[in-house]
């Protein structure tokens, strides 16, 4: 199983702080496709820009971007990139 965690508006949106996720391995993209489909009421809420994905504390743009593969027990983070301090 594959923990997201959800920040600012994601959490907001989502109703809840985490999803567990239990596709694996999944991409990036197979994870992100998910989250958007899951919210009601938006077209793409999760657009790629919009947002970070951190991946066992590690920016996925540094792992493999959207393709990365992440596995069983992961911990992907969904950041806002506008957010509150």
């Amino acid at each position: 199983m594959i923990l997201i965690r959800l920040l600012g508006r994601y959490k907001k949106a989502m109703g809840c702080s985490s999803l567990k996720y239990k596709k694996h391995p999944a991409s990036i993209n197979e994870i992100v496709s998910y989250l958007d489909g899951s919210v009601s009421g938006y077209n793409t809420f999760f657009k790629r820009d919009n947002f970070l994905i951190v991946v066992n504390g590690v920016d996925s743009s540094l792992l493999d971007a959207n393709e990365s593969l992440v596995r069983d027990g992961d911990i992907v983070t969904v950041i806002p990139i506008i957010h509150g301090g």
